[in-house]
């Protein structure tokens, strides 16, 4: 390509090499995109090779499906994403509601007072592990935990506590 006359000599040698150098660069860049393709290739044959020829077809739509995920949506999530988190707004408490609504005529802002439940407070109660025993215990504190075994005689007791013993002897082998 020839350059215009008005150029300074070391423009167009500076302009020439800088073609030169981008043609070089290009010409290695198709070289190593041919080499790329070939060993692509090489790796699709030999994977193909261990998939039943019935299954070919569902594996190639599965890798092609999956690198379109790879190279097309997830930039495009991930794009969106960085995007809302620059738009959401900062929290509102009533104040800024009313100021916005001042702003916005037309639309309504809900104060956040009204929409979530306020924090709670960081008291947590304490946890009793045991509590404290008595040391003395009157008729009336013992009346509802107690049953004097002589009220009603010693014998329905003895039967009641041999009838469990012999079902326990009669249940081992």
């Amino acid at each position: 390509m020839p350059f215009p006359p008005h150029l300074p000599v070391p423009v167009q040698t500076f302009v020439s090499g800088v073609q030169a150098a981008l043609s070089g660069f290009f010409h290695k860049l198709q070289e190593k995109a041919g080499d790329l393709r070939v060993r692509a290739l090489l790796i699709m044959d030999r994977l193909l090779a261990k998939v039943p020829p019935e299954k070919r077809r569902i594996v190639v739509i599965s890798a092609v499906s999956g690198l379109f995920v790879v190279l097309v949506v997830l930039p495009l999530v991930f794009a969106a994403g960085g995007t809302a988190a620059k738009d959401k707004p900062q929290e509102q408490d009533s104040a800024t509601a009313g100021s916005l609504s001042a702003a916005l005529p037309g639309r309504e802002f809900i104060p956040h007072d009204d929409v979530f439940l306020p924090d709670e407070p960081d008291f947590i109660p304490g946890v009793m592990l045991e509590r404290e025993q008595r040391t003395e215990w009157t008729a009336a504190d013992a009346a509802p935990w107690w049953q004097d075994p002589l009220k009603n005689g010693e014998e329905p007791w003895r039967s009641m506590i041999e009838k469990t013993v012999d079902e326990i002897l009669e249940s081992v082998p």
